[in-house]
């Protein structure tokens, strides 16, 4: 486990020599080195057992909280063989309605870590759970850059917590470590990247155990199969950019709820096909 420090900025000193070394409060050399070079960073067992009861509680919490108009935005698919059914894909926009939660993804500690990844320092952009219960439906090929672009940022590092073991049978998350380099890719018309190209990546699963954080950044391309197993494939998937590029969380979900909002705050004489840049690759209705 990394090391806890007292701030989240990179310290920098001196070698003999007068060039500066760059000095790291939470990753290692190693972790860096491979963040630059992959796109993606995969730190195991981040927390204690304690922290992954917690964390499995608050997640059952927003899970079972009712659909609550104005609140928490839970969205709905149709799992694989039910195509009039109706189950809990993800929940978004809870932080405000969840003191561990918000402390946790907010503080010093894991702001300290992303603020490593950027070079300088993040702030939180949007926050959500994916649940993937059984039969729950697979994620699209795609980057994150063309969505999370929309307020004129140009870049973001999404952190996936597994609350839930995460493996090739229940949908873990697929990459294309190194090509972050590549830019924004060739897209289809829904903004996942065109299925041709996707055919010819390199693409690798990246299976993880409770309490493993995965780190991406919003150009590296990645995917999920389906969930065909009897247990669920909860994870967290929470959204940083460069501080220096504004705050935009409050303003993202104004905007989403607008175009793209929960069932329960739906028009049913309205069509909510066309979300954009909202509904990237994901299954919800």
């Amino acid at each position: 486990r990394t090391s806890p420090a007292t701030s989240c900025l990179l310290l920098i000193v001196e070698r003999n020599n007068g060039s500066p070394l760059r000095m790291s409060n939470y990753l290692s050399e190693q972790q860096l080195n491979l963040w630059q070079q992959d796109g993606c960073l995969k730190v195991g067992d981040y927390f204690t057992e304690n922290q992954k009861k917690e964390l499995l509680a608050w997640v059952v919490d927003m899970q079972t909280r009712p659909e609550s108009a104005g609140k928490w935005m839970k969205y709905f698919e149709a799992p694989l063989g039910e195509p009039g059914g109706r189950q809990l894909c993800r929940v978004e926009n809870f932080l405000q309605f969840h003191a561990g939660f918000d402390a946790l993804l907010r503080g010093e500690r894991l702001i300290g870590i992303l603020s490593e990844l950027m070079g300088e320092p993040a702030v939180l952009f949007k926050e959500k759970i994916n649940f993937k219960l059984p039969g729950g439906n697979g994620f699209l090929p795609h980057q994150d850059a063309p969505a999370f672009n929309s307020f004129d940022q140009t870049y973001h590092i999404t952190m996936m917590v597994s609350i839930d073991p995460c493996n090739k049978e229940n949908g873990c998350l697929e990459m294309v470590p190194g090509h972050h380099r590549q830019g924004i890719l060739p897209t289809a018309a829904d903004a996942t990247i065109d299925p041709d190209i996707a055919e010819t990546l390199s693409w690798e699963l990246l299976p993880s155990e409770i309490g493993d954080i995965v780190f991406f950044d919003s150009y590296v391309p990645h995917r999920s199969a389906p969930n065909r197993s009897e247990q669920p494939r909860r994870a967290l998937y929470i959204t940083y950019n460069r501080a220096s590029e504004g705050s935009y969380r409050e303003k993202y979900y104004r905007c989403k709820r607008d175009i793209f909002p929960p069932d329960i705050e739906r028009d049913p004489k309205k069509d909510y096909q066309d979300s954009g840049v909202f509904n990237v690759g994901n299954p919800i209705k």
